[in-house]
Parts: C-alpha cells; sequence; structure tokens
C-alpha cells in the first residue's frame, strides 16, 4: 500500500497550478480577526478534545484565518512555486483546503478561499451538510459548531511525489494540530472526527481527484455537549 512506502521526490517536475472547483455563491468573511493573549506554553497546557455552542462568524473567520494565512511565497523551490503557511506542508506545496459545514443551521458554509478570506458554496453543499450532521450526531453526539472538513489536491502530490499518500495524511494532520491550538487560544472547543469524509465531499460536489482528509469539529465555549476530558 502506498501509504507504507517511503515517499521520494520527482526530480524536474513543477507542480500543477492549485484548482479547486468553481462554487458560484460567494460568502465574505469579517476580517475582524480574533487574537489570544496567552502564551503558547499556556495554550498548550489548556488544549483538550472538547465540544461547545454555535460558532460566530467571527470566530470562524479568525481560526481559518490563522490557520491557512500565506506568509511567504517565491517560486525557486523543487517544484516551482513554495509557500509558508502556519502549517508545515510537503514541498511547501499547501495542497489542501478547507470546506465549512455547519450542523447547527448556522449560514457559514462553503469552501474557503484564503486568497480572498470568503467561503465558496453551491446547492451541492446542501446534500454534504446533512450526511454530516448525521455524522457529527453519530461520532460526537454534537449537534453544535461547525466541521472543518480537509480536501486535498491529489494531482499536486501525485505530480511532485513517489508514494505521495502519506505525505497527504502527514499534511491533514499538522494541519489539524495547528488549528486545535488556534482554537485553544481563541477559547475555542475543538475535537478531531474520526472519519476521512470521502461521501461528504462527493456529495459537496468535488471530483475524484479530490481527496478527503479528515475533519476537526469546532464550537463556542459554553454548550452541554460534552466528551471525555483528557483527549
Amino acid at each position: 500500500m502506498g501509504i507504507f512506502n517511503e515517499p521520494r521526490p520527482i526530480e524536474g517536475v513543477a507542480a500543477p497550478t492549485r484548482s479547486w472547483p468553481a462554487f458560484e455563491h460567494a460568502i465574505p468573511l469579517t476580517r475582524r480577526i480574533l487574537t489570544g493573549s496567552d502564551g503558547f506554553f499556556e495554550v498548550l497546557a489548556r488544549r483538550r478534545s472538547a465540544l461547545g455552542g454555535s460558532v460566530s462568524e467571527r470566530e470562524l473567520s479568525s481560526v481559518l484565518w490563522h490557520a491557512m494565512l500565506l506568509r511567504e511565497r517565491n517560486h525557486n523551490s523543487r517544484f516551482g512555486e513554495w509557500e509558508s503557511r502556519a502549517a508545515p506542508s510537503a514541498g511547501g506545496l499547501h495542497s489542501l483546503c478547507i470546506a465549512c459545514l455547519p450542523v447547527d443551521g448556522s449560514p457559514w458554509c462553503g469552501l474557503y478561499d484564503p486568497e480572498a478570506h470568503e467561503l465558496r458554496s453551491s446547492s451541492s453543499f446542501e446534500g454534504a451538510i446533512l450526511l454530516n450532521r448525521n455524522e457529527i450526531d453519530e461520532i460526537l453526539s454534537s449537534r453544535h459548531g461547525i466541521t472543518l472538513q480537509f480536501i486535498g489536491d491529489r494531482r499536486r502530490y501525485e505530480a511532485c511525489y513517489q508514494h505521495w499518500e502519506s505525505l497527504f495524511w502527514r499534511d491533514a494532520g499538522a494541519l489539524l494540530g495547528i488549528i486545535t491550538m488556534i482554537a485553544t487560544a481563541l477559547g475555542l472547543e475543538a475535537s478531531p472526527v474520526g472519519r476521512n469524509g470521502r461521501d461528504i465531499v462527493a456529495a459537496a460536489g468535488f471530483p475524484t481527484e479530490y481527496l478527503a482528509g479528515g475533519a476537526i469539529h469546532i464550537g463556542s465555549a459554553g454548550t452541554t455537549d460534552k466528551i471525555g476530558e483528557g483527549h
């Protein structure tokens, strides 16, 4: 299986241009970004997997902004374009995106576009929201908050690496870890979701070259949804 084989870079290639489906509805997000006041090790000590309440636009906007903000870009890397963001990424490719799927009727739904800082959505997301709501209820017993579903662009991994599968999952895990820390720093709750989300990604309208990479569920502090402490 590819995930257990050692990944190897393919020499002399350039990564395909990043491309995501062109969903027709744009939902701008506020740029009034929240920041935390605690130091890194204080945040680390407080990090737990827990469930929370409904997420405001500003809270969601802040999590996405900090997680996906472009810090640097150049075009002289092994695969052409290279980027720096909060989470590490194989080859600096940053070939993951985030789809926001609320479970409680929140309007903040769609594929996050970090360049425009907005959500891109279409009617196809309605089916994905329903599937996700049922899975979150089954897996986490939560009826509040927003699921952040990770989606990878297979073309970029496949063009640049042999046995690329483990790098895709490593990137998804790194992004998940960053988001747990961001949520904690902002006083939010977060819990990884035990699934890959393939059916949800397909229902949202993503073609087969886009890969489901797991998810994390975030919520505001203060609700009756509970999971065990210390996770």
